[in-house]
């Protein structure tokens, strides 16, 4: 076995050790703590409604009007791929405006700085490979799905500021 192969193998357990470990850690000291409430889950249910209908009507339009005339420019796995995020930001965005997408007692610090690190790192690589355009040869590129996952998560990130003023602009209309 080379060393390169070696040193896969072993990176990978090493990962999936700390992965492990700290799933069991997280189990055992925060067991309890944050939890998604009835009316949380039953918006969010709602919002899985809205997301799926959003997927079925893009995935229709597309198949039925728009296929032969972007198939040029834009592979049919990204038209794919892109409806299913389409209908995950929706999902995202009524569960944020409906104040359902973070649990109860869970700090949005946290999800705020992992959502503008992977926004920031996509829309790094996406300008990194702007060169290559949105279709090589019938397939999407990197720059393309980059491109999505960099939009995807900003519009997430939008909405999370959004939800933010309006609460705090309600809360200080409340008091006066």
């Amino acid at each position: 076995m080379s060393s390169y192969s070696l040193g896969v193998i072993v990176g990978l357990a090493v990962t999936f050790a700390i992965l492990l470990i700290s799933f069991f850690l997280r189990k055992k000291y925060h067991a309890g703590e944050e939890h998604y409430d009835e009316r949380q889950i039953l918006i969010r249910g709602k919002g899985y409604k809205i997301s799926f209908i959003t997927v079925v009507v893009i995935n229709a339009f597309y198949s039925l009007f728009f296929y032969g005339i972007t198939k040029d420019f834009v592979s049919p796995q990204f038209v794919v791929l892109a409806s299913a995020y389409i209908g995950i930001v929706v999902y995202t965005l009524y569960c944020i405006f409906n104040d359902a997408y973070l649990q109860v007692g869970q700090k949005a610090k946290t999800w705020i700085i992992v959502l503008l690190i992977v926004t920031i790192s996509n829309a790094y690589c996406a300008i990194v490979s702007l060169d290559r355009g949105f279709n090589d040869a019938g397939f999407a590129t990197s720059f393309s799905f980059n491109t999505l996952f960099a939009v995807s998560f900003a519009v997430v990130l939008a909405g999370i500021a959004i939800k933010y003023f309006l609460d705090k602009r309600g809360a200080a209309d409340e008091e006066s």
